[in-house]
């Protein structure tokens, strides 16, 4: 394989590849055989009739077409493995010369930045101190009796705060609409859960009672039902009315937890597990701080491109956790109150500092020779192992899949060691 390779700015490349002849005729050779067995003539069985016949009946595009999508991968693999590269991005690649007898590629890489580090030894950033009030204490105590409340059904009628079961089945226009119908669907009133006014409407419902609500679906809602109106014909099974439980001994009990017997029990408890909260994110929001000032000191030339394939990632990742939510992105941005335009101005901004504190850790990892060796990576599965009460064997067998994972994160962990260890 013949390869000229030209550097442009910002750690970009250009690897012009010919493809050898023998190669380039055996793909289109397949090409075409895959193509022609599809091929039909007239007075001949399929794969039957003559070649010269089957020839004129193949367009030569998508021959070349197939036989370049065949050979692309395994060219480009070549390409980086000899070269030993470390692509940071998709490539881009054009066809420069095609016949044939001839196949020319060019390959536009974005390889890993050039990092060159500022300070990121001494430095300093505020550590603010964890504390925990009594307020939060008695948060969190209601939040841990509203959180084992327990559902009672009741004669009376459905009130906000109650849940009610219900069948219920969407009409619009009389028809009824997919994924408008469900069955002993348990439904809080004034969860806010469906459409605007669909609640308020089954407030005073009863057991066994057959109810008619009507609403219009918002402007936002999916294409083929915004701004429509509709009936749901609703079957009302049960109302239930959520009972709180007494904060005292029997509650207690039933909580279960570990050496917590009585309420000063729990309240340090409670106690304990917000304290290790807010230490955790003083840690975090420290070593956050800390990282800051090392990528704001680099040095960095960041393409575009890494920049462009960070944010497509965030907004694909965003549009699925909004239609998850039963959102369209329209209805998304108007609760928000923002516009697609500064989505991606806050998405662009936060993939650079991404991009950026990757490329920093990674580069302090090399430059102090930040690695995990093999008696680490055991003793770390060993640690997993007794705090599971597992043979280290099981762990081993759980983490098989995804040991190079655990792997970067030990070692994720090491760099951060590193970074609080050398910084004040």
């Amino acid at each position: 394989m013949e390869k000229k390779i030209n550097k442009l700015e910002q750690s970009k490349v250009e690897i012009i590849v010919s493809v050898e002849k023998e190669k380039w005729s055996k793909a289109q050779k397949d090409a075409f055989d895959k193509l022609a067995s599809n091929v039909e003539i007239k007075g001949f069985r399929k794969g039957k009739a003559p070649a010269e016949m089957v020839k004129a009946k193949v367009d030569q595009g998508q021959v070349f077409d197939r036989a370049i999508n065949a050979l692309l991968q395994d060219t480009y693999r070549q390409v980086i493995a000899e070269e030993n590269l470390r692509p940071f991005a998709r490539p881009v690649v054009d066809v420069t010369k095609l016949s044939d007898l001839e196949l020319e590629l060019k390959f536009t890489l974005v390889l890993a930045p050039e990092v060159t580090l500022g300070e990121y030894k001494g430095l300093h950033a505020e550590k603010k101190e964890a504390v925990v009030t009594d307020h939060e204490i008695e948060h969190a105590l209601e939040h841990l009796v509203k959180d084992n409340a327990s559902l009672v059904v009741k004669e009376d009628v459905a009130k906000l705060g109650d849940t009610v079961v219900m069948d219920f089945e969407g009409f619009v226009d009389g028809k009824a609409f997919e994924g408008g119908k469900a069955e002993n669907y348990a439904l809080e009133l004034g969860s806010g859960q469906f459409i605007p006014g669909f609640e308020d409407q089954l407030v005073g419902a009863k057991a066994g009672e057959d109810k008619e609500v009507n609403v219009t679906f918002p402007t936002e809602y999916t294409p083929e039902l915004a701004g429509k109106a509709a009936t749901f014909k609703v079957k009302v099974h049960e109302v239930k009315e959520k009972k709180v439980p007494e904060l005292n001994e029997d509650l207690i009990k039933d909580l279960n937890l570990p050496n917590v017997k009585t309420l000063d029990d729990l309240k340090a408890h409670e106690k304990a597990k917000l304290q290790n909260q807010k230490e955790n994110d003083v840690k975090r929001e420290y070593y956050e701080a800390l990282v800051k000032q090392i990528r704001d000191g680099a040095k960095i030339d960041l393409a575009k491109e890494i920049i462009d394939g960070e944010v497509e990632a965030m907004e694909e990742n965003m549009r699925k956790q909004i239609e998850q939510q039963g959102l369209t992105l329209d209805k998304y941005l108007h609760i928000t109150g923002q516009t697609m335009e500064q989505v991606h101005e806050t998405m662009r901004k936060e993939a650079e500092d991404n991009v950026r504190s990757v490329l920093v850790l990674e580069k302090i990892a090399e430059v102090e020779k930040i690695s995990v060796e093999d008696d680490e990576i055991e003793f770390e599965l060993a640690k997993i192992a007794d705090q599971y009460k597992m043979p280290i064997d099981e762990v081993k067998k759980v983490l098989k899949d995804s040991m190079d994972r655990f792997r970067a994160d030990v070692r994720s962990r090491r760099i951060q060691e590193f970074i609080v260890n050398n910084n004040d």
